[in-house]
């Protein structure tokens, strides 16, 4: 899968701020430090040569060790699918979509109540997926909120694995033990773990606490999926006047500073594993006292740290197409468009945030398709107009010649789709017939692509004895048995 190409990027920073901003995480690296909750973490910086205090946690990292895992990291990122037609590639030319995931809430489809989300949410939302033009890998978008907690999160793989062959991003383990359950599972899918490494089917998102913070849990878990050969993304997310500086490339310093001191561990834990840059720096609404998700800086600073990823030869993982709306609408629409459009013009690697609502809380099955239809509006932006001598048309033009038209033209049949964005669900009719065919909002023709598209079974359906192993999976980490071979 090809993703989205942009063909000529739109910088938010230029060469000299780039490098600015890597020079100051450097120097504060050096000077300030972060705070490890890991001891092994704090072991593998010690013996690369940064100062640890063993009483704080602290560890001062010169440049040396940063530079060393710059080096060292994969410059080659591909996220497979369970079907190889679905790989995603994060080649730092194209720029993919994820929804966003891990939600707690679901606007029931039936009802249009808002209640906890269930794996049946979960299941449909996987579906809705598979029938969207401009979706690349999926999030597990909500929680099994039917399952208990202890098992809840392996819920949330096994019915991803299910209803998509898509790759599965997941950002739940917080253990070295929930690492390996979920790892043993993706193996069971393709095989053995060795079939894993070669075709990683899931990847780890694992968060820094801003400021410059790493907990033991994230950590020490991102080393067990580095080892066995998932790709780990560092997620940054200080909040612009709260957990980080007001200032955007403030707090871009700081979540370069979270996210080097993250790579270097992963990459002295690992060497050359794959790791991604994540990013969700969303400002703090200084009137709610709420995380401004859909905002137009939550994109400028997506793509700036884009272009700092692109420096250190790593693909980007930003937060995107978010909204703080309760509800589809107009809000939801017009923040998804703020904090998107920018991330798809700067060609971030991989833009997650589709489909949540409430700043990634509250599932809507509708939301997916108008954003899917805003997405592909932007695709068309980002494709830019060429000029060449088939596009100058000027022998169709002297052919045609005054006053005439060009529709029937075979230079027009040619190059229609390819020029012009065509809409999904976009009514561009008039009033009247628009009334006639029964006046249905954008939501309401969202609603019924949703109910077509979570009528369709699941492409590629897993064998029944691979369920069965995932189960066996799922039960032995319920009761903290070992897991079966």
């Amino acid at each position: 899968m090809s993703g989205i190409a942009v063909r000529r990027a739109y910088p938010v920073l230029s060469r000299g701020d780039v490098e600015a901003i890597h020079a100051t995480a450097l120097e504060d690296l050096e000077r300030v430090g972060v705070r490890v909750g890991t001891a092994k973490g704090l072991r593998l910086l010690r013996e690369a040569g940064a100062d640890v205090d063993e009483a704080s946690g602290v560890a001062k990292i010169p440049p040396h060790i940063i530079q060393e895992a710059i080096a060292r990291a994969s410059k080659h990122v591909v996220l497979r699918g369970r079907d190889p037609s679905q790989d995603a590639d994060l080649d730092l030319r194209h720029v993919h979509i994820c929804n966003d995931g891990t939600g707690p809430l679901a606007i029931d489809f039936e009802t249009g109540k808002r209640r906890a989300s269930t794996s049946e949410d979960l299941a449909r939302s996987a579906r809705v997926s598979n029938a969207l033009r401009n979706h690349h890998v999926f999030w597990p978008m909500v929680t099994s909120q039917d399952y208990a907690a202890e098992v809840r999160k392996f819920v949330d793989l096994k019915v991803s694995l299910v209803n998509t062959d898509k790759h599965v991003l997941f950002a739940e383990a917080v253990t070295v033990e929930e690492a390996r359950t979920l790892t043993a599972m993706a193996a069971a899918v393709l095989g053995d773990e060795a079939q894993l490494r070669r075709r990683p089917i899931i990847s780890s998102v694992h968060t820094s606490i801003a400021p410059l913070q790493h907990d033991a849990g994230n950590m020490d878990s991102a080393f067990a999926f580095g080892e066995a050969g998932v790709p780990v993304a560092i997620f940054t997310m200080p909040t612009p006047g709260a957990s980080g500086p007001v200032t955007l490339a403030g707090s871009v310093v700081v979540a370069a500073m979270e996210f080097l001191s993250g790579l270097a561990m992963c990459q002295l834990a690992n060497p050359g594993c794959p790791v991604i840059w994540g990013c969700g720096i969303a400002p703090l609404d200084m009137k709610t006292t709420t995380r401004g998700g859909g905002s137009p800086e939550h994109g400028l600073t997506g793509a700036a740290v884009t272009q700092l990823a692109h420096f250190y030869g790593v693909p980007s993982l930003c937060g995107g197409f978010d909204t703080t709306a309760s509800v589809p609408g107009t809000q939801a629409t017009m923040e998804a468009f703020a904090s998107g459009l920018s991330l798809i013009l700067g060609g971030a690697d991989l833009i997650v945030g589709i489909g949540l609502l409430e700043d990634a809380r509250t599932l809507s099955l509708e939301s997916l398709f108008i954003h899917d239809e805003m997405i592909e509006m932007i695709r068309r932006i980002a494709d830019g107009i060429v000029v060449d001598e088939e596009h100058l048309a000027a022998d169709v033009i002297e052919k045609v010649g005054i006053g005439q038209t060009f529709l029937g033209q075979r230079h027009t049949m040619k190059h229609l789709r390819s020029e012009h964005y065509i809409p999904t669900l976009v009514d561009r009719r008039s009033y009247d017939l628009w009334m006639k065919d029964g006046g249905r909002s954008m939501e309401d023709r969202a609603r019924a692509m949703v109910k077509e598209a979570i009528a369709k079974a699941p492409p590629h359906p897993l064998p029944p004895e691979t369920v069965r192993k995932l189960d066996a999976i799922i039960d032995a980490a319920k009761r903290g048995a070992s897991l079966p071979a």
